[in-house]
């Protein structure tokens, strides 16, 4: 597999179109930046273990003659060493042996038992919780999180009333889950947001960092519902109707950046193609930006990047080259006429 190739396989994470394999290289992909992140490297150890890992991985690949579709081209290059670092690392997991995991099932606040740990914030401010694995979390004004304070079980399990952010301490071994009622949130090592008050219609469950799998379930009364299944990256949302039993994928309001922001500083393009450039939007956000290469081409750009959202950033580019944008889903698509 390409670069490239394993550019377009995230967009069709991101878009939930992946086949299984692929789904399973690129949660393995996932599960690296985690584990790894905090890895410290020089640049020549870099480029030897990219290379290493790589050609094991492409042999693989290879050997399954895997083909990806193509819908727009990319650019690998300005991913860096550090990015192409993190796949081969992610797709080496690909060859290791997975265990099996038990189906996610709905569970009721019924199931809470008097020997868990209750925290209710009952003051006008966010608190701040540390749980025992190192998971901290925000617990906004008038919600409560319930827990065995141990920790001791394959899974470590938060029962949620009204809203909180996560910081989930990564652990291969014992996923973490949230229940909210309708909705089960599980996570290895990410931030992510939930807001279930029981007042609303609506549970949201908006991702920050990593990567979530959010279940939900339509009638949560008959425990043989199957769970359907949303896996949500960086900047992504689900909006769960209660009272339709419908799931909604979005972005979230205001995409953050996901990449360093030192790195983000030192872009700065010189004539540079709005291609190139969207494509660095992309990587910095985690967004898909759909748009026509071929009626783009002609339209080139001096610019930098380094403020403001990432609408900002498109209503500039976008006035410059008299094009529009609109938010479908998880995507942005951008539309214009081209430039002579």
């Amino acid at each position: 597999m390409s670069h490239d190739q394993f550019q377009e396989l995230l967009k069709k994470y991101r878009q939930g179109t992946c086949l299984p394999d692929e789904q399973k290289l690129v949660d393995d992909w996932y599960a690296a930046i985690e584990s790894e992140q905090n890895l410290s490297l020089g640049p020549e150890e870099e480029a030897e273990l990219k290379n290493r890992y790589w050609r094991n991985v492409n042999e693989h690949i290879q050997s399954k003659k895997f083909r990806a579709r193509r819908h727009i081209l990319l650019s690998w290059p300005s991913v860096g060493i550090a990015a192409s670092l993190v796949f081969a690392i992610g797709a080496f997991f690909y060859l290791q042996p997975r265990e099996t995991t038990k189906p996610i099932v709905s569970i009721s606040s019924k199931e809470i038992k008097p020997s868990m740990k209750v925290i209710q914030n009952q003051g006008m401010d966010p608190t701040h919780v540390d749980l025992a694995d190192g998971t901290q979390i925000i617990l906004h004004p008038g919600s409560k999180i319930s827990f065995l304070e141990a920790f001791d079980k394959p899974k470590r399990e938060i029962f949620l009333e009204g809203e909180a952010f996560f910081e989930v301490a990564h652990d291969v071994n014992r996923p973490f889950l949230v229940y909210t009622n309708e909705v089960t949130t599980k996570v290895l090592g990410t931030s992510f947001t939930i807001r279930a008050l029981p007042q609303d219609k609506n549970i949201t469950v908006a991702v920050k960092t990593g990567k979530v799998s959010v279940y939900t379930h339509q009638d949560v009364s008959k425990k043989r519902s199957k769970p359907s299944e949303t896996i949500l990256t960086p900047n992504q949302q689900i909006v769960y109707n209660r009272e339709e039993n419908k799931v909604s994928r979005m972005l979230v309001s205001i995409p953050q950046i996901i990449k360093p922001k030192e790195e983000i500083r030192r872009m700065r393009f010189e004539e540079a193609s709005v291609s190139e450039i969207f494509t660095a939007l992309e990587e910095i956000y985690g967004v898909d930006i759909v748009f026509d290469e071929k009626l783009l081409a002609a339209c080139t750009l001096t610019t930098s990047i380094s403020d403001g959202t990432i609408y900002n950033r498109l209503d500039i580019i976008c006035k410059a080259i008299g094009a529009t944008y609109t938010v479908e889903e998880t995507q942005i698509v951008v539309s214009g006429l081209g430039c002579n």
